[in-house]
């Protein structure tokens, strides 16, 4: 079954997903601090052997994982209002 925009290993992320705040979590295989600047919106994400764990823009993971000590760890959905409620 299908979850959050993924099938048969395929992300699907529309703009839409983007606006209201969807991120992707990447882990981060090295050691040392690194700072990275996301290709696509120039924002810079740091990555050290103790925080290995952050979000990114969708627009720029691709661009991150490219190198080999970046992988995806999973979605992080948008917190959602519902009837007046935020939903996590």
């Amino acid at each position: 079954m299908s979850c959050c925009g993924q099938s048969a290993g395929r992300l699907v992320i529309n703009q839409r997903d983007i606006d209201a705040g969807l991120a992707l979590e990447l882990e981060y295989s090295g050691g040392r601090t690194v700072t990275v600047t996301g290709p696509v919106t120039g924002k810079s994400y740091t990555f050290s052997g103790l925080q290995r764990l952050g979000a990114v823009d969708p627009r720029d993971a691709m661009g991150i994982m490219r190198d080999s000590r970046f992988r995806l760890k999973r979605v992080i959905q948008p917190k959602r209002e519902s009837e007046g409620e935020v939903v996590a």
